[in-house]
């Protein structure tokens, strides 16, 4: 569930529900892409169960 603010646009709303719709189009078209999703970012997964187990903690000023 997203509840907006009160002080989000009419336009940013209506442009977050077409951007929702389409990513729910492109996953009922193509399930790979969406499952396969983030294509863009250094990195793809992060994997928590293991980060739980070997946290890479770093104190640096």
């Amino acid at each position: 569930m997203i509840e907006p603010t009160e002080t989000e646009k009419i336009e940013d709303l209506d442009e977050f529900c077409d951007v929702m719709i389409a990513i729910a189009e492109e996953a009922k078209n193509n399930p790979q892409l969406v499952l396969d999703a983030p294509l863009t970012t250094p990195v793809r997964r992060l994997d928590d169960a293991l980060a739980v187990r070997k946290p890479n903690l770093k104190w640096t000023e």
